[in-house]
């Protein structure tokens, strides 16, 4: 019988370290923008939310190495595509607390996004930010109307073997069922939207295309962009096309 490690790899320093990068950049928010913090229980975490009156809310968890400030300028071209834009934070980013690890990436998805669902809501996830969107489709809540993956990971094992890990022999159903973007992915029905350039080399596009096939609502869609990779998918004028499509038709 296949009993729970003492640790898990989830929760081991080395992995944690390897996976995510903070900076403590910190700004004022710019004009039409608020700063807000999200108890979530053990620490606060920073949130900006931009300016976008009747406009739904689009709530964006990013990539390992970014923070809400790079955001800054992106909110105008959010906002054309009919969102309004906020951005969380990770623990131990910008200016929230804590340390960050993917256990608290998973937890914290909920309490902020209730924090920001004060009317319709689309969930985005960026890479390492997809842990989080993952969790919000499986179980969303009141006023979501979509998800969004962008260059998210789907693979489990891939995300244990990049982080320089040998990943065990199987995974405890515990760690399956907080972890694995799968069976959240199989379990959630509200509409998906995959985006991944076909030229990243850090999450192969083979992932955006097997997290689409697990998606158990009919109402999905895959957009690869080629000639684009990890980082600059959003450079390409099909990703703002196919996002604001998404919003316009929900």
């Amino acid at each position: 019988m296949y009993t729970e490690r003492a640790v898990s790899v989830f929760d081991r320093d080395d992995f944690n370290a390897t996976l995510f990068y903070p900076r403590a950049d910190t700004t004022p928010p710019p004009p039409g923008a608020r700063d807000l913090f999200v108890d979530v229980g053990e620490a606060h975490i920073h949130v900006r939310r931009h300016a976008g009156t009747g406009a739904p809310t689009l709530l964006l968890f990013h990539g390992n190495g970014e923070v809400v400030a790079d955001y800054d300028a992106a909110a105008a071209r959010f906002a054309r595509a009919g969102v309004a834009l906020a951005v969380a934070d990770y623990r131990g980013y910008g200016a929230s607390e804590g340390e960050p690890t993917l256990r608290a990436v998973i937890a914290d998805a909920r309490p902020i996004a209730e924090a920001v669902a004060d009317g319709p809501l689309f969930v985005m996830g960026r890479s390492l930010g997809g842990a989080a969107a993952h969790e919000l489709y499986a179980r969303p809540v009141a006023g979501t109307l979509g998800v969004i993956l962008e260059s998210a990971f789907f693979d489990l094992r891939g995300l244990v073997r990049r982080r320089g890990i040998a990943p065990p022999a199987a995974f405890s159903a515990g760690e399956l069922a907080l972890y694995d973007p799968a069976p959240k992915l199989a379990a959630g029905r509200l509409p998906l939207l995959v985006l991944h350039g076909e030229a990243d080399t850090l999450i192969a596009v083979d992932e955006a295309r097997a997290a689409f096939a697990a998606a158990g609502t009919p109402d999905k869609q895959l957009v690869t962009i080629p000639g684009h990779g990890h980082n600059d998918v959003s450079a390409a004028p099909a990703y703002w096309d196919a996002l604001a499509a998404f919003v316009a038709r929900l």
